[in-house]
């Protein structure tokens, strides 16, 4: 039977600062941007609950990808699938479906809550939410496999999750200005997000093509196009961030030059990045570890990013 460890190691756990850190980023950005404006009141339970949200779904899509990867016949004991528990028999296939439901019923409860607290300002990215978490790996859509992963994992964590974050703090206070710097804010790290799909791609080249999917990397024709592709995706997250905090200086909600303390994080782009080569044979070195070098990178950017919001709003309290 299942322990506790296990069904946490089956949620891909490693893969959580790609949902942890959009969403501590939109709830900072909410207090760095409208603190002390009247109407505003940052709520450490939203923050809570909207990080809580946002792992959930996250699991709840990790999951669906396990269920219809296995289905299809896509995962196999001879490829990056003999980590999928249903390869391996870690759960029966009702286990797994329980677990689907019990993991996504948080998320919807959570949704819920703030649906009826928030309204419609809430409302539609609760609703496309929920249909990308489906709609990633799930027929008839199965994104993921029609070169459309990566765009839908940068609207999904990315843009959603920080945006989601920041409204379920800010829906009375927010405008079309805050808004749209919280979005450009959201851009770089989505980028990063999308390198973590592109790695694992690229990696699963040989099997996706023997089993007719068409991941972007696939896609784009060779692998040396395909590690092009991603540098373009982590340098030009940096790249971005700086145009980003440069563009927004003198606007009514700027993004804090602080945030820039994410570029430390550039020698674990660098690391990450070179992991990519020879990652798609299943003989090599980096074939085990090219995924997990790119969600720390994004663990240590998103980490800076944060810390540079927590300074830039604790230098708004005492200013």
């Amino acid at each position: 039977m299942p322990t506790l460890r296990m069904y946490w190691r089956i949620l891909r756990p490693f893969s959580f600062p790609a949902s942890v850190f959009p969403s501590l980023v939109g709830s900072l950005a909410a207090l760095t941007l409208h603190q002390g404006e009247e109407g505003f009141a940052f709520s450490p339970l939203h923050a809570g609950l909207s990080l809580l949200g946002c792992i959930a779904i996250h699991a709840t899509s990790n999951l669906l990808n396990d269920y219809y990867d296995w289905r299809s016949g896509l995962d196999r004991m001879d490829n990056s699938g003999q980590s999928n528990p249903l390869v391996q028999g870690t759960l029966s296939l009702a286990q797994m479906r329980k677990l689907i439901v019990q993991i996504a019923a948080i998320a919807i409860a959570i949704g819920l809550y703030f649906l009826a607290v928030c309204g419609p300002a809430i409302g539609w990215i609760i609703a496309i939410g929920a249909v990308s978490a489906w709609a990633y790996t799930a027929p008839p859509f199965a994104l993921k496999y029609r070169g459309l992963g990566e765009v839908q994992v940068m609207l999904s964590f990315g843009v959603l999750m920080t945006l989601g974050s920041y409204i379920v703090q800010a829906w009375q206070v927010m405008n079309l200005a805050s808004e749209l710097s919280v979005l450009l804010l959201a851009l770089p790290q989505s980028l990063l997000i999308a390198a973590i799909l592109h790695a694992n791609n690229h990696r699963d080249r040989r099997g996706d093509r023997a089993a007719g999917a068409q991941t972007l990397s696939l896609l784009l024709g060779s692998p040396h196009r395909s590690i092009v592709f991603a540098h373009s995706l982590v340098w030009g997250a940096y790249l971005l961030h700086g145009m980003v905090v440069f563009a927004t200086q003198g606007n009514h909600y700027p993004i804090p030059a602080w945030t820039l303390l994410a570029w430390v994080s550039m020698p674990w782009a660098w690391r990450a990045l070179r992991s990519l080569k020879g990652s798609d044979e299943p003989t090599s070195p980096h074939f085990a570890t090219v995924v997990v070098q790119h969600a720390r990178l994004q663990l240590f950017y998103g980490s800076l990013m944060v810390l540079g919001l927590a300074i830039a709003a604790i230098e708004g309290m005492v200013s």
